[in-house]
């Protein structure tokens, strides 16, 4: 029996050992897999809303108030990808009290998500420095995404990266497929919303390996039926598609927000 139970222990240990090194060979797989930022930064979407002449419009936004509220790393990951993409709405509309208050919203969301870099360590700052200054601060910006990204990953916190990702892509579509409803010549806009077709397919690529997963497994399935209303979109919207895609991504945002 003594020998049975040092044998069966040494077994476990080297089963547990084993399974180490497989967990930590698919995270460098996933690291590899998800090297760079996988989809273009919500100023894509937001400076063709600012091009189509449309009206910045605050209450489209996540209450930067509410960023406090966010309790668990799932609702914290989402929605620094919310406030991402509100403060590019901010920003590249060169609103600076809006911006601000994005900034610090997304910078509460970043320390607690213990997200700490070169770069976020005097991001705010950074801002601060550059109100003025429209390109500088698309750039800025642009890099926070990056640099969260790749800290992330890194990190092996690809789940909280996928996460990020989906929280800012969802907010831009539904920042522009709101905005389109209501423009009187929605054309530009819906045109925009058509473009995020690839961004799409990307985002539920990225999903595809986790989607199981208790975390993701509703907002992936939002993702695919997202896809599904897609799938016969071409280089322009119908109405009835921007009419099925706005009512989709608010059921989606509003489990995010």
């Amino acid at each position: 029996m003594i020998v049975f139970a040092l044998f069966s222990c040494r077994s476990g240990q080297q089963k547990d050992r084993a399974g180490e090194e497989a967990f930590t060979e698919d995270k460098d797989e996933v690291i590899e897999d998800l090297a760079g930022y996988p989809i273009p930064t919500s100023f894509q979407i937001t400076e063709m809303i600012h091009e189509a002449g449309a009206p910045y419009i605050l209450t489209l936004s996540n209450d930067p108030e509410k960023a406090d509220d966010y309790i668990t790393e799932r609702q914290k990951a989402l929605n620094l990808g919310v406030y991402g993409t509100d403060l590019c709405y901010a920003s590249t509309y060169m609103m600076k009290q809006a911006t601000m208050l994005y900034l610090e919203a997304s910078k509460t969301l970043i320390d607690e998500l213990g997200i700490s870099t070169n770069f976020t360590s005097d991001y705010v700052q950074r801002v601060e420095n550059n109100l003025d200054d429209r390109d500088s601060l698309i750039s800025i910006v642009s890099d926070s995404f990056y640099e969260t990204w790749n800290y992330l990953i890194n990190n092996k916190q690809d789940i909280q990266a996928r996460l990020m990702v989906c929280g800012s892509w969802v907010e831009g579509i539904y920042i522009s497929a709101n905005i389109a409803q209501t423009s009187q010549d929605p054309t530009r806009i819906m045109e925009a919303i058509a473009e995020q077709k690839n961004s799409l397919e990307k985002l539920v690529s990225i999903f595809e390996p986790v989607k199981d997963l208790e975390e993701v497994e509703d907002i992936s399935r939002g993702l695919f039926d997202l896809q599904d209303i897609y799938e016969g979109v071409d280089k322009r919207l119908t109405r009835e598609q921007l009419d099925r895609i706005t009512e989709r991504i608010e059921s989606l945002r509003q489990a995010i927000v």
